[in-house]
């Protein structure tokens, strides 16, 4: 088994007993419990308060979090930008004031290192990909995420019969947002604590986990390289990885951009020797913080030579460099155009030439007309063949939902923040024409020419949308219709029931052939982040729709008439195979993966829904 846990994990957790006990003796409870506030309502209230900003937590919802894990948010992880001001002891009476938990609740080192690890490890096959398997994101150039009889083996009946086989808990997480890649005896799933497990299918034990940079949610790409098995995955740090897929030893790696707040949330594609890999960034976030010069981000992608790991070519979707605009009151000088980052994976269209994207908001203003867009890419060389804005004038930071202390140079000019997370679908009409799909944020689905640079054929409104609506990760497709999963998180906390549901739609006309509501949320109306919505990437078999929730339910649709077949409520505790204290959450971000009559899915979404930390696998029944 490859060395594979990181001694940083030890080291934090030493550092930070030992600061905390230095904390404890210096501080009385009191003195301590109001620095926590103090420094809360001085850096934190004005994005946790009553009425938080967008993708963030209330503080009643904090409480639900370790105090270990909101300790390493705000010092390494997304809102360490938010608390640069704080100092050690404040940052660690945050953290103790917030939790209703007391430290030392997530397991202890040994607990985390605690894999159950497996016999043996059969080889790899060399037909791997030819016998049933999910490789990646969307399982074809055209980001269908549709599965086939052959892979999926899993009809009508199997459907119903769907059995909880076992669980597998990521220590310390709360979000978990990662799509694994599958083959006969192999499982792999990037961890939210950082890291790259390889696991058996079939029980959950543990062949290896590769220590990375930053947290994984892309899902990893296999590919049979000169005689071996090797992974290509991106982590939430922005680095680039090969690995052998035996051992889990990086073979090499590169940091795709120097950007601090750069990440990777798609899984890259791989075609004809090169990795196209997409980029985005947090500064959305970082813009939010009333000291930060926003913003210089923009996004791109990049053609990887597998072979090699360098770069042949890498375009700025946003072409111009950002340069100076104007200062704030507090004299903090702003930069612009920025923005329109790749959250999801580029599309391949090999008789064109181009690959396609669907970019994200501006955070800066002037907004740039790249935007809220999709774009197509020439494969060789990188150059932008079409644009197609639908959304204009949207720049956006988390400034813009600060009702507290936003300045007005920071906000004057914002947008709707009806930006792209869902990648482009490339269809095939019974005709032989082709259309490009790109549903939105803001409830619209629209079908693309992709011989007329992008103009648009047809579009529908399907639902409001809004900061966390519409059409969010994304939808699925056969060569008849689109099933797509609704939103409208944001738009309905208050009346959570009235969010979600799915739309099958005609891919020739946009006609609806079958809408239905999500169900009403039951089980969960007690914990805050509780909603019908279902902004998750749907996953389509010839016998069902497969779709999570924010109220943590999965849910497996009839694709003919949208009737539920099957559901399994996640929002539980479960035992699992590492010894992990695991729980269920919202369902949100990649979808559920089918592979030889088994399903998986990650629950646990904890930014703007329930917490969680579990990865599930469901099979038939045990005999």
């Amino acid at each position: 088994m490859t060395k594979t846990f990181s001694k940083t994990i030890l080291c934090l957790g030493l550092f930070s007993l030992f600061s905390l006990m230095s904390t404890s003796a210096a501080l009385g409870e009191t003195e301590g419990e109001e620095i926590g506030r103090e420094a809360f309502e001085q850096t934190c209230i004005a994005c946790h308060g009553s009425q938080p900003v967008p993708r963030a937590l209330k503080k009643e919802h904090l409480a639900e979090l370790t105090p270990e894990h909101i300790y390493r948010v705000i010092t390494e992880g997304l809102m360490a930008m938010q608390s640069a001001s704080l100092n050690e002891i404040q940052r660690r009476a945050v953290a103790i004031y917030l939790s209703k938990k007391p430290w030392g609740s997530e397991p202890t080192i040994p607990e985390i290192e605690r894999l159950s690890l497996c016999a043996t490890q059969p080889p790899i096959s060399e037909d791997a990909l030819d016998r049933p398997s999910w490789n990646g994101w969307g399982l074809d150039l055209d980001n269908t995420h549709f599965q086939t009889d052959e892979h999926a083996r899993l009809d009508a009946n199997d459907n119903k019969s769907l059995d909880l086989r076992w669980a597998f808990g990521f220590p310390g997480a709360t979000t978990i947002g990662a799509q694994p890649t599958v083959t006969e005896n192999h499982l792999f799933v990037g961890s939210p604590t950082k890291g790259l497990y390889s696991l058996n299918p079939r029980t959950g034990c543990t062949y290896w986990k590769a220590d990375l940079e930053g947290p994984v949610r892309a899902a990893p790409i296999l590919e049979k390289r000169d005689g071996r098995w090797v992974l290509y995955v991106g982590d939430r740090k922005g680095f680039v990885y090969q690995l052998d897929a035996h051992t889990g030893e990086i073979l090499w790696k590169f940091l795709s951009e120097d950007h601090p707040d750069v990440l990777i949330t798609s899984s890259p594609v791989l075609h004809k020797g090169r990795l196209y890999l997409a980029l985005a960034s947090l500064e959305e976030l970082s813009g939010g913080n009333m000291n930060y010069e926003c913003c210089t981000f923009r996004g791109s992608v990049q053609a990887i030579d597998v072979a090699t790991g360098t770069v042949d070519w890498k375009t700025y979707v946003i072409p111009e460099e950002p340069k100076p605009t104007k200062k704030t009151r507090r004299g903090v000088q702003l930069y612009a155009p920025s923005g329109a980052g790749i959250w999801s994976s580029p599309t391949i269209d090999e008789k064109r030439g181009v690959l396609y994207v669907t970019t994200g908001d501006n955070y800066s203003s002037p907004a740039s007309d790249t935007s809220d867009s999709v774009v197509a890419i020439e494969l060789d060389g990188g150059k932008i063949r079409w644009v197609k804005q639908t959304v204009a004038g949207d720049a956006f930071t988390s400034a813009c939902a600060n009702t507290v202390d936003s300045d007005p140079e920071r906000i004057e000019d914002c947008g709707p923040d009806l930006d792209f997370g869902a990648a482009a679908v490339l269809r095939t009409l019974p005709d032989g024409k082709q259309l490009l799909y790109a549903g939105q944020k803001n409830g619209v689905m629209y079908a693309l020419d992709p011989d007329n640079n992008g103009e648009i054929v047809w579009q529908k409104k399907l639902s409001p949308g809004g900061i966390l609506g519409g059409i969010e990760w994304g939808f699925a497709a056969d060569e008849e219709h689109l099933y797509v999963p609704i939103s409208d998180v944001w738009e309905n906390s208050s009346n959570p029931g009235a969010a979600g549901g799915i739309f099958a739609i005609r891919i020739d006309n946009g006609k609806t052939l079958w809408h239905t509501a999500a169900p009403a949320p039951d089980s969960c109306l007690d914990r805050a982040g509780c909603n019908a919505g279902q902004p998750g990437q749907a996953t389509l078999t010839k016998d069902a729709v497969f779709s999570g929730s924010m109220d943590g339910h999965i849910r497996a649709y009839n694709p003919q008439t949208g009737e539920i077949i099957w559901d399994y409520d996640s929002n539980r505790d479960f035992e699992t195979v590492n010894g992990v204290p695991a729980s269920g959450g919202s369902v949100n971000g990649p979808g559920v993966t089918v592979v030889d009559g088994w399903v998986y899915v990650s629950t646990g979404y904890g930014l703007f829904g329930m917490p969680g930390n579990g990865f599930l696998a469901f099979g038939p029944p045990k005999p």
